[in-house]
Order: structure tokens, then sequence, then C-alpha cells
């Protein structure tokens, strides 16, 4: 039955996805976790990705149709497996699905997950490493706004490893560095995103897709965080970011064009209204119609959060200016 049903967990269909989890929770339930255990072991360190990515899935929903502490000292010996990397791996994927599926579920057993992976953001094998990163995020995210000391542990090794990392692994630790921030208390929160804002702005050049969204995300968490300075903001992050986002590329590609708009209303949240649109309000009149679009999303959701008080007369007339042209100038309903 496991053959047949593991695949629906990876299917683009929602739908068949519930579907599948429903059944694999039916099966746990009925047969027990020893027989759940037996059946799929032998799955764990197979060779193909593609069979340990489904199975890892069936686990976690196991996990969840029979409670964590059941399935603890289990994940425990897969994720010290001495025997193969893929077993660690699988092991360590498994956490992160039980985050993914369960959400604020695992607030409880939050400490002990943590503790079972930990040790793989310093595995000789990189893609160890980078999934250890990725179940870490997943975690933070999903004990937001709780949880911080469950990851005390962990931000000695992902700090080294955001320095001596790069590519996709570094993204991944990346990824996990943004979603504890938010968790810190404000004092740390601030000297943290310090830290972290001088790798990001390195990153701001990555010609990688991938990463820009990711630089994109962790910035937007960060200028979200209460101890950040507007200030800060202001002078280090924003020459920069306008210098290598604001572009017609970003404009044309959709993943990062949505991730950008809500990266920048997040920072004018931080440092005004009025910052922001003076950077931007000239590139309403831009010959590029998808890029003057993003422009004009972005203040229209800026002025719907923050209002106009801060807005001068005359940044005032080139909005006008600007919104004028662009709207004479378009060729497709965008506006």
């Amino acid at each position: 039955i496991l053959v047949v049903i593991e695949p629906l967990l990876i299917d683009e269909d929602y739908y068949a996805r519930v579907e599948g989890r429903e059944i694999i929770s039916n099966l746990a339930k009925a047969a027990g976790l020893a027989t759940m255990i037996s059946t799929m072991r032998p799955d764990i360190d197979n060779i193909d990705e593609y069979v340990r990515n489904t199975t890892a899935r069936a686990f976690a929903v196991v996990a969840s149709a029979l409670g964590i502490p059941a399935l603890l000292p289990f994940l425990k010996a897969v994720c010290r497996s001495k025997k193969s990397w893929q077993a660690r791996h699988t092991g360590i994927k498994i956490v992160q699905q039980i985050a993914i599926l369960m959400g604020c579920a695992i607030l409880p057993h939050l400490r002990n997950l943590v503790e079972i992976i930990e040790h793989g953001l310093v595995d000789e094998q990189q893609k160890v490493r980078t999934i250890t990163a990725l179940a870490l995020a997943a975690l933070a995210e999903a004990a937001t706004p709780y949880g911080i000391e469950s990851f005390d542990s962990v931000l000695k090794p992902l700090w080294k490893g955001i320095r001596t990392h790069r590519g996709k692994g570094l993204a991944a630790f990346l990824k996990a560095i943004g979603y504890l921030i938010p968790l810190m208390d404000a004092e740390y929160a601030n000297y943290y995103t310090r830290e972290v804002m001088l790798i990001l702005i390195r990153e701001f050049q990555s010609p990688d897709e991938e990463m820009k969204k990711i630089v994109l995300k962790v910035v937007k968490q960060c200028c979200a965080t209460d101890g950040v300075e507007p200030q800060y903001i202001k002078e280090d992050v924003l020459p920069h970011f306008f210098k290598h986002f604001w572009n017609h590329r970003m404009a044309l590609d959709r993943r990062n064009y949505r991730q950008l708009v809500d990266t920048t209303v997040e920072i004018a949240n931080k440092v005004g209204a009025a910052e922001i649109i003076h950077r931007i309000v000239d590139d309403l009149k831009d010959e590029n119609e998808q890029y003057r679009k993003m422009v004009m999303e972005t203040i229209e959701k800026i002025m719907a959060n923050l209002g106009a008080a801060d807005i001068d007369s005359r940044l005032e007339e080139q909005l006008i200016d600007g919104i004028l042209y662009a709207f004479q100038e378009q060729t497709t309903e965008v506006c």
C-alpha cells in the first residue's frame, strides 16, 4: 500500500497530498508504529533521493498520527547513523517535514527535536549540513514567536556556518538565521541583524535566483524585528538594497518580483514611507512597463500601510506626474 500511496505526498495537487496523508495516517493507526518502521526502514538510506524524500514525508505523517514522542527514539538513532550519510539526511528531513506538517504542535517537543539534529550542522557531508539548516528553519518557523531558548545550542554553529559556507549551504544557513532572529529579544535581535547583514549585503550581488529570494526574505524578517534601528537600515542597507535589487531583471521574474515588493514594503514600515518612495518615484517613468508596474504596486502598498503624512509637496508632485505617465503609457491591463 505504501509504495502506491507515498508518491501522493509530493503530488502537485493539494487534495491528492491530503488524501495521501489521510491514508497513511489511518494505516499507521491500524498497523502500529513497529510495523510502519520495519516496513519503511529499508527506504531510509535508499540511493534514490526521490524514494528518501517520499519516505521522510510518510514518517512525518506517522509522527502526526501516533505522536512525536513515540517516534523520537527511532529518529535519534537514524539521525546519528554511522552506516550512511543518506540515513542521516533522511532522518533530519523527517524532522523538517514534521515541523512543516504539524506547525505549532511541535512546541512541547521542540528542544528534543533540535537536540536530535543539531550535530548535522557540522556533518562532513554538505547535503546533511544543508538539510539540517533547513530543518532548523522549519522548526523556528513552526515555533514562532516562541522557543528561542530551545535553539541556544545551534546559534554558534549556524553563525560559524554563514561565515564559511557558500552557495546552497550558505542559503540554507541564512534561511535558518532569518527565522531565528524574530524569536529573539530586541537587544539580541539587533546585534545578530547587524552581524548577518554584512553577509546579506555581500550576497545582494549573487547571480543565483534562489539565493536572491532567500536574501530578500531574511532582510524582510530582520526589518520586521523590534530591536533593529531605522537609522541603521537607512544608512547601511538601503543604498546596497536599491542598487542590486531594483532593476528590470527582478521585475521579470515572478517569484522574486513578489518577494522584492514584500521586502521593500517591510523596510518602509521601519524607515518611513517617504524614504522609500523618494528613491523609486522617478522609476514610474521607466521605459519598461513590467518594472513600472512593480514600482506602482510597491508605492500603493506602502501608502495603504503608512498613509501619506510624511510625503512633502515636491514628492507629491513627482508621484502624481509619474502615476499619470505610467497610466498613459500602459499597454496591458495592469493598473
